[in-house]
């Protein structure tokens, strides 16, 4: 379900050394902030239990905390901060808007107040990763590791893990391939930022187009957007085309409506004609880390 009930704290007062000037950082500031948070309340509602919600003394001492706390230049960073906390905290929270005021900034002019305003929402993405050269196993877990202990990225889901033919033309060996569904808050840029500093990280090199690699982590699918940047296009190009793409899927997403076909992982994967070349190698079974590597 989406979060259409709304937690709002209007017009916190806090005092602060925030700011670009050095008398902002010396002598200080009012700062007013507010707060919305998008959450189910329905079970709150007919509950009346209070882990049922958010507990706005918490949301509170958190802002509080930050906007008190060491100083930042900028209050576009006091407000990231407050954002990124707050849903790291909540996990019920599926997103929030954040607004940091400035009431008497230290600048001359005829005006009510300056203030910042972000939205941030926890976003679902699909990344399919494989691996050919070396030791394709061990490549695959320090890919996953790498991920879930990235900020702000979670590991909520993984396949099983495939053994495919090489697809393309050039001649090299069989793929262990693989789908995760991770929770974000970055924006999709961000991510594919964190995906391809794993990728250099576990020495992955882009010399020959569709030729063997380390470590290859493409991401799929972000939420329900089409996403068209100069470095990305989401949905991923050729999901419709790849088998050992839409196996993996298949396994942890097969109602899943792919943006742009209008059409569930299954079906796409039923009708694929070239099913071939996909063989399960090792079963996730639920046991050892992610469910596929003993401990």
């Amino acid at each position: 379900m989406n979060a259409i009930d709304k937690i709002t704290l209007n017009r916190m007062r806090f005092y602060g050394y925030h700011g670009a000037l050095p008398e902002e950082k010396k002598i200080g500031q009012r700062f007013l902030v507010d707060v919305t948070l998008s959450v189910d309340l329905y079970q709150a509602g007919i509950s009346d239990r209070l882990d049922q919600t958010i507990n706005y003394a918490q949301v509170y001492s958190i802002v509080r905390e930050i906007v008190e706390g060491p100083s930042c230049k900028l209050i576009e960073r006091v407000a990231e901060r407050i954002a990124e906390t707050l849903l790291n905290t909540f996990s019920m929270a599926q997103s929030c808007l954040i607004r940091v005021i400035k009431p008497d900034p230290p600048i001359a002019g005829h005006y009510d107040s300056v203030a910042v305003e972000v939205i941030r929402k926890r976003s679902i993405a699909y990344v399919g990763l494989g691996s050919n050269m070396g030791d394709r196993p061990y490549l695959l877990r320090q890919a996953l590791r790498k991920l879930d202990r990235t900020e702000n990225v979670r590991v909520v889901r993984c396949s099983s893990i495939y053994e495919t033919d090489p697809y393309g033309p050039v001649k090299q060996n069989d793929f262990l391939n693989m789908a995760i569904q991770i929770e974000t808050l970055l924006p999709p840029d961000q991510l594919l930022d964190r995906l391809q500093r794993i990728e250099l990280a576990l020495k992955r090199k882009r010399e020959i187009h569709w030729g063997p690699r380390t470590i290859d982590l493409d991401m799929l699918l972000f939420n329900q957007d089409n996403i068209d940047m100069e470095k990305l296009s989401v949905p991923h190009p050729e999901i419709a085309r790849r088998a050992f793409v839409l196996r993996p899927l298949e396994e942890i997403a097969p109602h899943l409506v792919v943006p742009r076909l209008n059409r569930s992982v299954t079906e796409l994967w039923q009708n694929l004609k070239e099913k071939e070349g996909v063989r399960l190698w090792k079963r996730n079974n639920g046991e050892g880390e992610f469910g596929l590597f003993e401990n």
